[in-house]
């Protein structure tokens, strides 16, 4: 048998991969115990994949709920988690939103992503104040989803912003900050 640190790195890579053969001779009982295994990787999956998604519903508004889980899902095996708490997992969704192919469509998909995130660390902390630049104007996108508005019609300016995210125990304000310069 393996040493300790050996089978979880081995359990590791093989639910990352999606690849056991190299732990299927640690594995043990039943008749086929990949066949068992693979339940763990379908899991594995499918529960990282769910709690992204449930990180990104804005996004999953602007783009559609499909393409952000097709996309989660691939996260997940390109980026699995370093750290133990799930609520610190996903910060480099958006930037991996915004390379995939259909991302490349909605350019200020990043900076949306992005806020949406900082927006719900925000949310959640006893205090945080969070501090982006962005491209796009993605602040007045944001604030059309969390205010349930639907406007006739929406232009999104493209221009540079630089936005603070304070919030406390599910409060969360959004500021647009007066760049050097501009008045």
């Amino acid at each position: 048998m393996p040493a300790l640190s050996e089978l979880q790195a081995g359990v590791y890579r093989a639910l990352t991969s999606g690849d056991a053969e190299a732990i299927a001779p640690w594995l043990t009982g039943g008749t086929d115990p990949l066949r068992r295994f693979a339940i763990h990787q379908r899991h594995f999956e499918a529960s990282l994949a769910s709690a992204l998604v449930g990180k990104f519903p804005a996004t999953a508004w602007l783009v559609g709920s499909e393409f952000v889980t097709g996309a989660a899902r691939a996260f997940v095996h390109a980026h699995p988690p370093s750290r133990p708490c799930v609520a610190e997992y996903g910060e480099d969704f958006p930037a991996f939103l915004a390379r995939s192919d259909a991302g490349g469509a909605v350019p200020y998909l990043r900076s949306f992503a992005e806020l949406e995130w900082h927006v719900g660390q925000a949310a959640i902390a006893v205090e945080d104040v969070r501090y982006m630049p962005a491209e796009w104007a993605v602040d007045d996108l944001i604030k059309l989803y969390l205010t349930d508005s639907s406007p006739e019609q929406f232009e999104l300016a493209h221009e540079e912003v630089w936005l603070e995210i304070r919030g406390s125990r599910g409060d969360v304000e959004i500021t647009r900050l007066e760049l050097e310069g501009t008045a």
